[in-house]
């Protein structure tokens, strides 16, 4: 029967490095799949409000996966149909260990994204073009504590997320982190650290949507580059690793693409799709 869906990562994947941008070979490529009748699905460690441009003006594109895997929203019904929550409990553990080292910390609730006042000031220090760190002041809500955050959200949230972090901290919270009970640490850039809970991933939730949707996961193609694609990856049974992709997305993945720059995407759809 062929590829039925594409879960397509976005930053390192589907967008160039200014994590802003589709060039036209990867759009066409895309809009040349729906047409085909093939779902594509947006995979994002973003939550709903940060998803790029061009799939607003995409015709087609239904679901997205959120939040690296913690939500699946139906564009079409304006809903969530599956989430994964972290409790709100183990998310007060976590700010109190996070709390003596004034990191901006989001925490990614409903499909937007939260920061407190005081930590927003560290937004100047990201790793990112200036035209995305505008974007990314342009998303946040601001709140005084996360604590009103949580009271509202007794289910708990999404999930977290450090978004730059020095190496030798990082180092030592990801070590704190991984030892906790009920949370999964992964990464989509080479200084964050993302949070969700145990069990929470790209792939959970692609599974979960294509027994939704009645697709076999020998119908799935995935495409990714970091970490946070890795279940994703080891679901699909066509699993494609972009050439700038990280060992790890590499080693789970059965092939390999060119890079975001040069179109892999592109390159990934037109030979296995199209």
């Amino acid at each position: 029967m062929g590829i039925q869906l594409v879960a397509l990562d976005m930053d390192g994947t589907v967008l160039l490095d200014d994590h802003l941008t589709v060039t036209p070979a990867v759009r066409r490529s895309i809009e040349q799949a729906l047409a085909k009748g093939v779902t594509v699905v947006p995979a994002t460690g973003r939550v709903a409000a940060m998803l790029p441009k061009v799939f607003y003006e995409l015709d087609g594109i239904r679901y997205v996966i959120n939040s690296n895997g913690a939500s699946v929203w139906d564009r079409v019904e304006n809903r969530v149909i599956y989430s994964n929550p972290i409790p709100a409990e183990t998310v007060r553990q976590i700010l109190q260990i996070l709390e003596p080292y004034g990191l901006l910390t989001q925490i990614y609730c409903g499909g937007n994204i939260y920061a407190e006042k005081r930590s927003l000031v560290r937004v100047v220090d990201l790793p990112f073009a200036v035209e995305f760190i505008e974007n990314i002041r342009k998303t946040q809500i601001e709140l005084d504590s996360f604590q009103t955050l949580l009271e509202e959200h007794p289910e708990g949230v999404e999930k977290l997320n450090l978004a730059h972090v020095e190496s030798g901290l990082r180092e030592k919270l990801w070590k704190q982190f991984e030892a906790m009970p009920g949370v999964t640490v992964v990464s989509s850039a080479g200084s964050n650290i993302e949070l969700n809970r145990d069990g929470a991933s790209k792939g959970d939730a692609l599974h979960h949507l294509c027994q939704r949707l009645q697709i076999p996961p020998e119908n799935v193609m995935a495409v990714g580059d970091s970490g946070n694609d890795v279940e994703m990856l080891r679901y699909a049974r066509c699993s494609v690793a972009m050439e700038n992709g990280t060992p790890e997305a590499k080693a789970a993945a059965k092939y390999r693409t060119a890079s975001n720059e040069q179109d892999g995407v592109a390159r990934a759809i037109e030979q296995f799709v199209l």
